[in-house]
């Protein structure tokens, strides 16, 4: 008698099957095909990225950090990998110090290194990722998988790749890429090797925090004032014990320039009923996308001086968080949810 492990195995066997015979009705399955640069339509789901975006993605999938992959349907067979290199409109980038975001007439641009040669990229028309191609991975498999993936294995062209990576800080992190050939390299410092290009999409990445202080969501309003800069309207989304993640109605120019360690303070009322409840919190821009933003904490105004942030601070500000109508309409649509 087969196991429920080995029966699954099987009728996920037979829905790849059919759905390459019949054409299934599944979303994936539907999806046009995605256009890698000279290959034909575009999927919308591969459209180019911006500054922000590629940086983000580099920020969580750095050079030369080994992560996790698995194809779709095996997620539970993920295998290990390293990120090799970055494809930025078919130049490859091997080292992380050939690679940087900077302002340039208030926008943001990419500085590639190449050669030892400067260039500014306004524009982005591809990015992809580059991963060893290892034969001995598919040893790795069981026979199940094996079947399931077919004799070109995973890396077949135009299947969906997950990545996953756990960045310092508890971070996890998931980004759906989808392969666009397996290349041997001829030159470089991989040369002799065969790798793998995973053009990116962009829209997947997720981030999971994994850290074991519990985030407080709410949906309240609030205002960040960058020092020596603007003062924004935006949302707190969630706190914890040692950051605070915002959220904004639009991008603007001057979020968008916003570099990491940047000083912020955080101002919000967590008032309810007769008790006053005004906060102001001093931090450093931690990580950010084109409409939100996370804040790492460092300390609290009192007396308008900063101090640092103790567990009694903490505590205080959950519970009054915990109270407002805001947290409590958001933790109801959780649980209805």
């Amino acid at each position: 008698m087969l196991s429920n492990e080995h029966l699954k195995s099987w009728i996920r066997i037979i829905v790849s099957f059919l759905k390459k015979v019949f054409g299934g009705h599944e979303k994936k399955s539907v999806l046009p095909e995605p256009r890698l640069p000279g290959h034909g339509p575009v999927s919308e789901k591969l459209e180019p990225l911006d500054v922000p975006g590629l940086t983000e993605i580099i920020r969580y999938f750095p050079l030369g950090e080994k992560v996790r992959y698995y194809p779709e349907y095996q997620k539970e067979g993920a295998l290990d990998t390293i990120v090799l290199g970055y494809g930025v409109n078919d130049q490859f980038i091997y080292s992380a110090i050939d690679i940087r975001c900077q302002q340039e007439s208030g926008r943001d641009v990419l500085c590639l290194t190449v050669d030892g040669e400067e260039r500014l990229v306004n524009e982005i028309d591809s990015f992809y990722l580059l991963i060893p191609f290892n034969r001995d991975d598919d040893n790795k498999r069981d026979y199940m998988r094996r079947a399931e993936l077919g004799p070109q294995g995973p890396f077949r062209r135009h299947n969906v790749i997950t990545l996953m990576a756990c960045s310092t800080g508890g971070i996890l992190s998931h980004l759906d890429t989808v392969v666009r050939k397996i290349l041997p390299l001829k030159r470089g410092i991989y040369a002799g090797h065969d790798v793998v290009l995973l053009d990116v999409m962009p829209r997947s990445l997720k981030l999971t925090d994994q850290r074991q202080h519990y985030r407080l969501q709410t949906a309240l309003p609030a205002m960040l004032v960058i020092k020596d800069g603007d003062t924004h309207a935006c949302t707190l989304m969630d706190f914890s014990e040692g950051s605070v993640q915002l959220q904004f109605s639009e991008s603007n120019e001057s979020l968008a320039a916003l570099t990491e360690f940047r000083r912020l303070t955080l101002l919000f009322d967590a008032s309810n009923g007769s008790q006053v409840k005004q906060y102001a919190l001093d931090g450093i821009m931690y990580r950010k996308t084109k409409t939100s933003l996370v804040m790492k904490l460092r300390g609290i105004y009192k007396n308008d001086k900063v101090e640092s942030l103790g567990l009694v601070d903490v505590l205080d500000i959950k519970a009054s968080l915990l109270q407002h109508p805001a947290t409590q309409q958001v933790l109801a649509e959780q649980r209805g949810g």
